[in-house]
């Protein structure tokens, strides 16, 4: 393989790959610039073995195509290892995604596909920069609960005193749970709530609050069941 062929297709995939990587840096995320600089020229540098590798193979092709499929396999553990999942929120699997996207940027820079690879980073750039606009204009379906704690003298005014609040905002019910403890003087209501987007979370626990008879009001992510 020509020395200037194979120094270019490093440096290509290290810029690419670079570009990439600063949208990631830039938001903040630990898998950054260096990253997915690294993945990309460590797939376009074991895609150029395998092409060498290839030139001696009487069937070079599927020398090739099971280096790309290690590399495929091998990048899923270094994607996985940036996914976070703490209750029922989950992030990192855009950089996890970032990152399967530069090892295939490396591969396809290595076999040589370079405007494929200039319009796939293209592609890719735009959907990083300008989905998260609207994105934010399309709030997603979240549950939450909210736990109201009150005076067993009217439950059933309770009830509908604080859904009739709640609804006020635009939230959906999904399911209420009701327990009355065991001196039977207080009673405590679960709400499971669907919610699209909530502009002020402090005002709705403050107008629970204020409802005749509720001793207290507590704001929670919901439970994985919901």
């Amino acid at each position: 393989m020509i020395f200037e062929d194979w120094i270019v297709k490093i440096l290509l995939s290290a810029f690419l790959g670079s570009l990439i990587g600063l949208e990631r840096e830039y938001h903040g995320r630990p898998a950054g610039l260096r990253t997915h600089m690294l993945v990309s020229i460590g797939a376009a540098m074991i895609t150029l073995c395998g092409l060498a590798i290839g030139g001696c193979n009487p069937n070079p092709g599927a020398e090739v195509s099971r280096i790309v499929a290690g590399v495929v396999t091998g990048i899923g553990f270094l994607g996985a290892g940036a996914i976070i999942r703490t209750s029922d929120f989950v992030r990192g699997l855009t950089t996890a995604a970032c990152l399967w996207f530069v090892a295939a940027l490396g591969v396809t820079i290595g076999l040589g596909e370079y405007l494929l690879a200039l319009a796939s980073t293209g592609v890719a750039l735009l959907v990083l920069i300008m989905l998260p606009f609207y994105e934010d204009r399309i709030a997603g379906l979240k549950y939450r609960d909210v736990v109201v704690l009150g005076e067993n003298m009217e439950p059933e005014l309770l009830v509908e005193n604080c859904s009739s609040i709640i609804k006020s905002y635009n939230i959906g019910i999904h399911d209420i749970e009701i327990e009355i403890n065991r001196d039977g003087n207080s009673i405590s209501l679960l709400y499971h709530l669907r919610i699209r987007k909530l502009e002020n979370k402090l005002k709705l626990l403050n107008a629970l609050s204020d409802v005749k008879g509720v001793f207290k009001v507590k704001w929670q992510r919901a439970m994985a069941k919901i």
